[in-house]
Order: structure tokens, then C-alpha cells, then sequence
């Protein structure tokens, strides 16, 4: 009898160094995944605190600067040539017409106007754009913002020809 206890004394422990052994193991996988867990929330703040946030608002703000300002242009009305629209001395431009506004083309008269209302309005509001007309040589850029800057807001105005179009855009790049 003291031999089938000494038996079941010694099951018992290799039992209990078995569910140590199985503890000892859960405890190592817990370990493992607590580890795993710290990583990636450290990932996800390195990656949160090191990309640039991007102001909804301001986005937003030069998203309708740029629309606002190329549908002022395109309507503006040019007192030196006849009062015609800056959109019909943009079309005469492309089209290499030769009405003259006065003692200038169309395309000296458009470029002077941009110029004009660009200087007293964006590049006065230290804003940083790039303003290009496809089918012209008009091209405008104010503060560095070139067709390689990062964030710019773009807004897009359509002259119609026939056939064709002009594309007038306007991006505000950010800061």
C-alpha cells in the first residue's frame, strides 16, 4: 500500500510538472503576443507622428479659391479690348487671331490682365499657385509652386472652341 502511494505521489508531481511545463508555455505565447501588440501600436505612432496631418478646412479653402478665381477670370470683362470677356481674348489667343485691342494682340491684353489681377490678389494674399493655360504660352507661378509641389489644390476651368477646348489651371499649393 505505502508503494501505490508512493506511485500516486509521483504521478501527481509528474502532473503538476506537466501543467507547469503546459503554464509555463501559455505564458511565453501571452508574452509573444503582448510583444506583437506594443510593435505594432509603436508602428502606428511612428507612422502617425511622422506623416504631416492634412487641415480639411485649408484644403478645402484652396479647393475654392482656385475654382472662385479661375470663373473670375475667365468672366472678367476687359476694358481695353472692347469690353469683350478675358474667356473670348483667351479663345482669339489659341486661335491666333489677329483683332487687335488697341495696339496689342489679345494674347498681350489677356496676359497683362492676369498678371494684374493675379499680383493684387493671390501673390497680395502671399499665396503660393501655379496658373497654366494648355494651347498659350500663359503660365503663372507664385512662392516655388511648380508642377513638382507636394500639396496643391486644383481647380480647372474649361474655355470652349470649336473644335476643341482650353484648360485653364489653377493649383494653390500648401505651405
Amino acid at each position: 500500500m505505502n508503494n501505490n502511494i508512493d506511485d500516486m505521489h509521483n504521478m501527481n508531481t509528474k502532473r503538476k510538472r506537466m501543467l507547469r511545463k503546459k503554464a509555463q508555455l501559455e505564458m511565453i505565447g501571452l508574452m509573444m503576443i503582448v510583444i506583437i501588440v506594443i510593435v505594432g501600436l509603436l508602428i502606428f505612432l511612428v507612422y502617425k507622428l511622422t506623416t504631416p496631418t492634412q487641415n480639411v478646412q485649408k484644403r478645402y479653402i484652396d479647393k475654392e479659391i482656385a475654382t472662385n478665381m479661375l470663373i473670375t477670370l475667365t468672366n472678367t470683362h476687359v476694358k481695353e479690348c472692347h469690353d469683350r470677356r478675358l474667356s473670348e481674348l483667351i479663345v482669339d489667343c489659341v486661335k491666333s487671331y489677329s483683332a487687335m485691342c488697341g495696339d496689342q494682340t489679345p494674347c498681350e491684353v489677356a496676359n497683362k490682365t492676369i498678371f494684374t489681377i493675379l499680383n493684387n490678389t493671390l501673390v497680395e494674399w502671399d499665396i503660393s499657385f501655379n496658373l497654366s493655360i494648355k494651347r498659350t504660352d500663359i503660365t503663372f507661378s507664385n512662392l516655388g509652386c511648380g508642377p513638382h509641389a507636394k500639396a496643391k489644390e486644383r481647380g480647372f476651368e474649361i474655355i470652349p472652341l470649336n473644335p476643341g477646348y482650353v484648360e485653364m489651371i489653377l493649383d494653390i499649393c500648401g505651405k
